[in-house]
């Protein structure tokens, strides 16, 4: 048995990501057609950051082009701009030989933490990107709740929501299972499956269940 097993509670990590057939959606949709907006909800701990780090891993490998924002008040809107801006841009070829102001394959703007975004400028520039026919362009946005003070730029658009919810016991079993094992442990061991089963059941949010084995590992 393992003297210490660190199960990370609060390090959000794709490798551990158990809405993946959501996430997918997400992204089929993205590429079948522009201007989609998505709204991701779920308690605080119900894995909303790994969708997302999820999302912006894997895009690519569906040739589409993930630009990641953590979001929160922190977000300036000049570093906002210039990281599209400089992602959206169409390749020297696409530009010389067929004047194109944008890049030809989808792109998606994800960001986190919505709710502590307050720069008005940086909603307005997300509009303006998605009136851009040029341009595809859709946006993931993630939060606790629906922010209503965010529906008004968004106002005649449609917005799809998708609630995470607790996933079913077998889906969580294997994702403790991997993280245990990346945290030093074997299988279920040091904590057993039942011990493991009792604490998934017994917890709302997955950060309170990996906490919650986090300390019985102390």
């Amino acid at each position: 048995m393992p003297e210490n097993i660190f199960l990370n509670p609060n390090e959000p990590n794709p490798a551990f990501m158990v809405y993946k057939e959501d996430a997918r959606k997400i992204l089929l949709k993205i590429i079948g057609s522009k201007s989609d907006c998505f709204w991701l909800l779920g308690k605080t701990g119900m894995g909303k950051t790994t969708f997302l780090l999820w999302m912006n891993k894997f895009a690519p490998i569906y040739k589409i082009k993930p630009i990641f924002f953590h979001g929160g008040d922190d977000l300036k809107f000049e570093d906002f701009k210039e990281k599209i801006e400089k992602n959206i841009r169409p390749s020297f070829f696409s530009r010389v030989f067929f004047r194109k102001k944008y890049t030809e394959i989808p792109v998606a703007i994800l960001i986190d933490e919505v709710e502590y975004v307050k720069d008005d400028n940086i909603w307005k520039y997300i509009i303006s990107k998605l009136d851009e026919s040029e341009l595809h362009l859709s946006i993931v946005m993630a939060s606790v709740e629906v922010v209503e003070d965010l529906k008004k730029y968004f106002k005649g658009r449609d917005i799809e929501k998708i609630q995470l919810e607790k996933p079913p016991m077998d889906i969580m079993l294997e994702m403790i299972r991997k993280r245990i094992e990346a945290g030093g442990g074997e299988d279920f061991q040091p904590f057993g499956k039942q011990l493991v089963k009792d604490i998934i059941e017994s917890s709302d949010t997955i950060r309170d269940i990996l906490i919650r084995l986090q300390e019985v590992a102390k």
